[in-house]
């Protein structure tokens, strides 16, 4: 064993099994309580907080709305939108929403336009977690290990906001876990993330480092396919209005216009303390190749299917400008993984402390909304990443 690492109870702050099961019951139970409370005092879908049941959820809700009535381009023009946030959603003084998915992501919300706004976040929501949890499962991580990611905060967040995080967790689990002895599952759920393409930018890198060119063959024709399905239902001017909205996004991040302090992205994190424009996307660029060499490295050389998901799961926060805190769910299953695998191979100094605070700190999560300070959201990442370029040494080291 790594002389760096120790099981000695001494070593740093040390948390048993049961201390674990108890507070992450109790914080469990207590943001379920929280939910329940803002559920009964709701009225017409609206919170006593004023926002509406279920968050972001109304964005999916009315898009596809939108898209049975034939205006799947027009939405992605903010007023156009919010016009029909307004006919048909809860009561709202504003909305800070926009449309900004590819036209293939009404493949996958289409079906909401025939439900009521309540069963439709119902099924939405209930529905993407059951396929986290038995991803999930079938990943490796079960029993008490799978109780405490589906009742961690990281996963109360995904749920409340009404989100796709746990479809977009359940698409990078299956396009990791098994792309050698199922590539073409893992083609097909990486071809499927493309709704969502700023966080599957790694996997075609982990594809070619690891040899998986079926998998990699499988992704590239189902996302060819999704996107002339989409053309030919319905058309080409959504796909032109949805690459102006990217541009629109791109400037909207790069003037601070978005709630940076939402974001756990490395550029969000520098910019969000004040730094000069120049040095965000300097080591906002430095992150993405280091995320990007990491992967290729990863998949290349050590056999640990774990640590190869955590790279390209964790990595997506690097590589991309543009990510949500609801988003962080996808780190939930790999770093479980991870530290099963460290109960076996050792704990370096600390690591109990790192996996507290990436479990905890969701729990303050967006924050206050501000123009600088810290980004808690990166900071979270940043445990994470830590946890994990530690044990690429001693897993790599094992393998």
């Amino acid at each position: 064993m790594d002389a760096s690492l120790t099981r000695s109870p001494s070593a740093d702050i040390r948390l048993t099994a049961r201390h674990a099961k108890i507070g992450a019951g109790v914080i469990a139970l207590s943001m379920a309580a929280v939910f329940v409370f803002q559920l009964l005092l709701s009225s017409n879908y609206v919170t006593p907080s004023g926002t509406p049941v279920g968050g972001d959820f109304v964005a999916f809700w009315t898009a596809a709305k939108a898209m049975v009535a034939g205006e799947s381009a027009a939405i992605y023009d903010p007023t156009i939108f919010h016009g029909w946030l307004d006919k048909v959603g809860p009561p709202q003084d504003q909305w800070g929403l926009s449309w900004q998915y590819p036209p293939t992501y009404f493949f996958a919300i289409g079906f909401l336009a025939l439900l009521p706004y309540g069963l439709g976040y119902a099924i939405w929501t209930g529905g993407s977690f059951a396929l986290f949890a038995g991803a999930a499962r079938k990943s490796g991580v079960s029993h008490w290990p799978l109780l405490f990611v589906l009742i961690s905060p990281v996963a109360f967040q995904a749920a409340i906001t009404g989100q796709n995080g746990f479809l977009t967790a359940t698409l990078l689990l299956g396009a990791t876990c098994a792309p050698d002895k199922r590539p073409i599952l893992a083609g097909v759920c990486a071809a499927l993330l493309t709704m969502k393409p700023q966080l599957g930018i790694l996997l075609p890198f982990a594809y070619m480092a690891g040899g998986h060119w079926r998998a990699l063959f499988a992704a590239s024709i189902g996302s060819l396919s999704l996107a002339i399905g989409s053309i030919l239902i319905f058309g080409i001017s959504p796909w032109i209005a949805f690459f102006d909205s990217i541009i629109n996004a791109s400037a909207s991040v790069s003037s601070g216009e978005m709630p940076l302090f939402k974001m756990p992205t490395v550029y969000a994190f520098f910019a969000l303390l004040g730094v000069p424009k120049i040095v965000a996307v300097g080591v906002y660029a430095v992150g993405a190749i280091a995320a990007t060499t990491a992967t290729i490295t990863t998949w290349r050389t050590h056999e640990s299917q774990a640590l190869k998901m955590a790279v390209v799961c964790c990595g997506a926060f690097f590589v991309t400008p543009y990510a949500y805190y609801y988003e962080l769910i996808i780190v939930a299953v790999p770093l479980a993984l991870l530290t099963l695998s460290a109960q076996q191979k050792g704990w370096y100094r600390f690591d109990h402390i790192l996996l507290a605070g990436a479990f905890l700190l969701p729990m303050l999560l967006p924050g206050d909304a501000r123009q600088l300070g810290l980004n808690y959201c990166f900071i979270l990442i940043a445990f994470v990443a830590f946890f994990i370029l530690r044990r690429i040494k001693t897993d790599g080291a094992s393998a």
